[in-house]
């Protein structure tokens, strides 16, 4: 297990986090996907972290998201002054609506519990590196959303309330997962900041900072169970690293 946990007063330190999680390697196209068009937007100076990091060790950066039901993707840049954001990063990097940049492409689900395949961008398939920046908080079907549900703001549709939600979001949201898997993970809960190379691990110890039961997370326990993996133990290691 790799998890990380920094102070947000220690933002700093996240670049040199970010360096270790990614072993110094270098990538030609990085995506860095924040909940841009949901309820939780990241915080400006975690982003400007994650986005100074990233634009040293990409080639080229897209930071961005798909539309939602209820926001287009270019209001929210221009309402969120994300442009700004990315352009003090380097001129490497790209505030984008993902689909803008390419199209999108279907992908099979192994193992499905809602849909056998979902359409994703196909700037996020073919990312040398995805950056899934979440933060965490209440939700009124899943109990929380945080990185897991983050990947969810991916699904190349922008009716994704009514044409997924209904399909039971927790079981969507364990689809995704086994299909779109972020080599880095950063979580902001309240204070903290949570880094992992597994959105899992990173949401479950979000959730014990938060002062929530991962184990009554419904989608915590399908993903879990989809690696063969029991989420008590999941839970009760993340547990010993938080003390």
């Amino acid at each position: 297990m790799r998890l990380r946990v920094i102070d947000r007063s220690e933002v700093e330190l996240l670049q040199g986090i970010l360096e270790e999680l990614t072993e110094g390697e270098s990538y030609r196209i990085v995506v860095v996907k924040p909940n841009i068009c949901g309820f939780y937007p990241p915080s400006v100076e975690v982003l400007r972290v994650v986005l100074k990091w990233a634009s040293r060790k990409g080639g080229e950066v897209y930071l961005g998201d798909t539309p939602s039901t209820i926001h287009s993707v270019e209001e929210r840049i221009e309402e969120l002054k994300l442009r700004e954001v990315a352009r003090e990063a380097g001129t490497n990097v790209h505030a984008v609506n993902f689909l803008r940049v390419t199209g999108s492409v279907k992908v099979e689900v192994p193992k499905p519990h809602a849909l056998k395949r979902y359409p994703f961008p196909e700037l996020v398939l073919n990312a040398d590196l995805l950056i899934n920046l979440a933060k965490l908080g209440s939700h009124p079907t899943t109990r929380v959303t945080g990185a897991l549900k983050n990947l969810f703001g991916l699904v190349s549709s922008k009716m994704k309330y009514f044409r997924y939600h209904l399909l039971g979001i927790d079981r969507v949201i364990a689809d995704i997962a086994q299909v779109i898997r972020p080599r880095v993970n950063v979580l902001e809960v309240e204070d903290r900041i949570v880094v992992s190379d597994d959105p899992l691990v990173a949401d479950v110890a979000g959730v014990l900072i938060y002062g929530d039961d991962p184990l009554k997370v419904k989608h915590f326990r399908l993903v879990a169970e989809d690696r063969n993996m029991e989420l008590e133990d999941l839970v009760s290691e993340a547990r010993k690293i938080l003390r």
